[in-house]
């Protein structure tokens, strides 16, 4: 009889180690996934948000943006494609020509904002762009900047003081115009 207690206790001590023994191993293997994961994965950052100098709203950290819009100008005017441009306070504009077919004089370019993509504002003066064979016009935008008071800017219904959600360029000549002016637009937002 004491043989079969003695079986019976090893038994039992067998089972009380099992109970504990699972959940051990059910952590370890938890831990494990967890540091790998750490190790394998790309840390998560949370946004870092910055105040929007013209409204309450925040906005992410704008770093910048390269685009190349799309045109077309078979005429006296075009207008380009339209770049998200929530959080920019510059751009640096470059318009490359192709071979132009026939004579464009008095040309230029207006970039135009938009909050809801349907009214466009004018964002600074228009820009006189030359229009001949391999010219490259090259310019820059930049917002009014923010001083260290508040300040309100007066309001316009026709001119915006600063980039909008979207942004885009409206080409035209009020002297002669060509067939055919292909050019490459590269916009680098900041």
């Amino acid at each position: 009889m004491e043989t079969g207690n003695r079986k019976l206790e090893t038994g039992n001590r067998k089972l009380e180690t099992r109970k504990w023994l699972a959940p051990l191993v059910s952590l370890g293997i938890a831990v494990l996934l967890i540091f790998a994961a750490y190790c394998l994965l790309p840390t998560a950052q949370l946004p870092t948000a910055s105040a929007d100098a013209y409204s309450w709203l925040r906005h992410p950290v704008f770093q910048a943006i390269t685009d190349t819009p799309t045109i077309t100008i078979t005429t006296a005017g075009a207008t380009s494609g339209v770049t998200p441009t929530t959080g920019a306070r510059e751009a640096d504009i470059q318009w490359n020509f192709g071979t132009v077919a026939g004579s464009y004089t008095t040309c230029t370019v207006q970039a135009q904002t938009s909050f809801d993509g349907s009214s466009w504002m004018t964002l600074g003066s228009a820009a006189s762009v030359t229009v001949s064979s391999s010219t490259q016009n090259v310019w820059k935008i930049i917002e009014q900047g923010g001083t260290t008071a508040v300040t309100t800017g007066t309001p316009s219904t026709t001119a915006a003081s600063g980039f909008a959600a979207q942004t885009k360029y409206v080409f035209a000549c009020s002297g002669s115009y060509g067939t055919r002016a292909p050019v490459t637009i590269s916009v680098i937002y900041k």
